[in-house]
C-alpha cells in the first residue's frame, strides 16, 4: 500500500466525485478513481484518470446539465455584534 505524499497516511482506492470549473461554470465528474488517504482525506489521480477529466472537462457542452439545489447560509460580516 502506498502513501499519501503529504501528511505519510495509508492510501486506499475509491470512487470519488470531483468539481472542476471550465468557462465559467462548474463541472462536476462522478464515479472517478482515486486514491485516497485514510488520514487528511486527501485525494490522488493517475496519469490516465487526469487526462480522462481533462478530456470530459474541455468536452463538456453541457446537454447533461442538471440543476441541483445546495443549502447555503449566508451572513454579512458585520451583522454580528462585537462581544
Amino acid at each position: 500500500m502506498k502513501n499519501c505524499y503529504l501528511c505519510q497516511g495509508s492510501l486506499g482506492h475509491k470512487f470519488v466525485t470531483v468539481e472542476r470549473d471550465w468557462n465559467g461554470k462548474k463541472i462536476i465528474i462522478e464515479n472517478v478513481p482515486a486514491e485516497v488517504c485514510e488520514q487528511c482525506g486527501e485525494s490522488f489521480f493517475d496519469a490516465e484518470t487526469t487526462m480522462k477529466m481533462e478530456k470530459i472537462k474541455k468536452a463538456a457542452v453541457y446537454p447533461q446539465e442538471r440543476t441541483i439545489s445546495i443549502p447555503v447560509s449566508v451572513r454579512k460580516f458585520d451583522s454580528l455584534p462585537i462581544a
